[in-house]
């Protein structure tokens, strides 16, 4: 092709130098609109790649198991750990998330029922034989008895509710009323009443207290058994009983705030509750104290704010175990935040699906755990005594090498691992959480993850797809008592409801300030050995 300069009259093989530059500038502008689209194609795939991920969390969740555990022994493969710091033979995890290996039962004999409890109590029906049954058919002669059959079959009745009277009798000195004087007319004091001038029994409050917030009965429903049973009571009645329990147990909840306080180490967490009015998101918060003050306090709050753990922990020295949470760390100085490594591995199992170097994450974890397990095997070896600094040894040579290769490898990938991806956000992290989650090599009475908080709140998160919200703020400090106080019964392995019908009771004959420690539930559980064996 040949172009025409029209200025010099001549034609050439070359354009004109204004066509030139035209088409440069088309060309620079075409790279431009390129380069941005390939950054749009990018930014697309990891959105894709982001909503993939999301969706099958939620099918997961919707349809999977509830469990986090990885199959396969892959677990181990691509980890080139030293001989020394090779995990011992598989042992499985015991975060409650995975669902360790149980071998076949052995068969048992015969059908393999278990035998009643012999500590229920036994209701005799005898089951004769008629008056003919008993003459013999071949001559006619009674038969005498030579012993007998007994056969248990375990049985339910139905509550019952029943009317306590209390009947005092009265007293008068008729000699002195024969002389005109006063009769001195006496009679037994009447047991103050856990809600004055309310005609309720502790047993029945307890019951209520039981139903709602340890086998998670709303109280529309307990409306409705209770009006089979013959009490036709509302649910706004139930609901004023509650709360006058709570401001009853608050001493007792208060005493075990103050004994939980001076635990070591602390086991926290929390989750959403709805709040009817105003209608928002509350939030309720556990704490666990150690095993030398061995209580279960919950805080129910109107939110999710800093304010509300350095008002519950305030004046509290020591440690805290709890998720990556800010709050925490700004109650005082001098407590220390202890990582979970429930938490990070959670974030690799989300991971899991959409970026297989995951799997070589939850390896390194599972591997710390299968030390946490050997420990554990140590602890329980029957004539030997395995110390504190056994825990620290064991875990500084077995873990602590398996720890600095993770923090290395976590390092390696965050070099390629896009930050808003899911695996991004697991490297990120453990990385970003890897003094508090190494902290527990330091001490024995430190845990290796926050699963015994976890654990105390997971019947709170059952109950609240049952009573579905808290009423109103008053509401929240009731349920905090209340929550708090058949924790202590069920941590302890105490029937709630006898522990709480004891307390109901004894709680109106204490006077303001006086001494409780005998109800608190590690102490009565001491004195009332056979209530917790019956349900241990």
């Amino acid at each position: 092709m040949r172009y025409r300069d029209h200025s010099a009259g001549v034609e050439s093989d070359m354009p004109p130098t204004d066509d030139i530059d035209d088409l440069r500038r088309k060309l620079a502008h075409a790279d431009a609109v390129i380069a941005e689209l390939r950054g749009v194609v990018a930014d697309l795939r990891k959105q894709v790649e982001a909503q993939q991920a999301h969706i099958h969390r939620l099918v997961k969740i919707t349809f999977g198991r509830g469990g986090e555990r990885v199959e396969g022994p892959t677990l181990f493969d691509g980890l080139d750990l030293p001989d020394a710091e090779q995990p011992p033979p598989p042992v499985e995890s015991s975060t409650p998330e995975t669902v360790p290996e149980v071998p076949p039962a052995a068969k048992r004999k015969g059908h393999g029922r278990r035998r009643k409890p012999a500590d229920l109590p036994r209701r005799r029906e005898d089951i004769d034989l008629t008056a003919a049954e008993k003459v013999c058919a071949c001559c006619g002669t009674l038969k005498i008895r030579i012993g007998q059959v007994v056969s248990e079959r375990l049985d339910y009745q139905p509550m019952a509710l029943f009317v306590r009277e209390l009947v005092r009798p009265t007293y008068a000195c008729r000699s002195c009323e024969s002389q005109g004087h006063d009769p001195q007319i006496a009679r037994a004091s009447l047991p103050p009443e856990p809600i004055p001038r309310s005609g309720i029994g502790s047993g029945l409050l307890a019951h209520v207290i039981v139903s709602k917030l340890v086998d998670h009965l709303p109280l529309h429903r307990q409306e409705a058994i209770l009006a089979r049973h013959g009490w036709d009571v509302r649910r706004s009645t139930l609901c004023d009983h509650l709360r006058a329990c709570g401001h009853l147990l608050t001493p007792l909840y208060d005493l075990m705030r103050r004994r939980l306080l001076r635990s070591f180490a602390i086991h926290a967490d929390d989750t959403p509750l709805v709040l009817l009015r105003p209608l928002r998101t509350a939030y309720a918060w556990v704490y666990l104290g150690d095993a030398a003050n061995p209580y279960t306090l919950f805080d129910l709050t109107a939110g999710r704010r800093q304010e509300f753990p350095q008002a519950f922990l305030a004046g509290y020295r020591g440690f805290v175990h709890a998720d990556a949470y800010d709050g925490y760390n700004a109650v005082h100085n001098d407590v220390r935040h202890l990582g979970c490594w429930m938490h990070a591995r959670r974030y690799f199992v989300d991971a899991e699906p959409t970026d297989p170097r995951a799997v070589e994450a939850l390896a390194f974890i599972r591997t710390l755990y299968a030390v946490e397990r050997e420990i554990q095997v140590e602890r329980e070896k029957p004539g030997e005594t395995f110390t504190a600094a056994d825990v620290v040894r064991i875990r500084r040579t077995r873990a602590g090498p398996i720890l600095a290769q993770f923090r290395d490898w976590l390092d390696e990938q965050q070099r390629s691992a896009t930050p808003k991806s899911l695996f991004g956000q697991a490297v990120g992290y453990a990385r970003n959480q890897w003094a508090s989650l190494v902290r527990y090599l330091d001490d024995a009475r430190f845990a290796i993850d926050n699963g015994a908080a976890e654990r105390a709140i997971r019947p709170l998160a059952i109950g609240r797809g049952n009573w579905l919200h808290v009423g109103g703020d008053s509401g929240l400090k009731t349920a905090s008592v209340l929550l708090s106080v058949c924790a202590g019964a069920t941590r302890h392995r105490l029937d709630p409801w006898a522990y709480l019908t004891h307390v109901l009771s004894e709680l109106p004959t204490r006077s303001t300030g006086a001494d409780l420690t005998d109800l608190l539930p590690d102490v009565w559980a001491k004195a009332h050995a056979r209530v917790r064996q019956r349900i241990a």
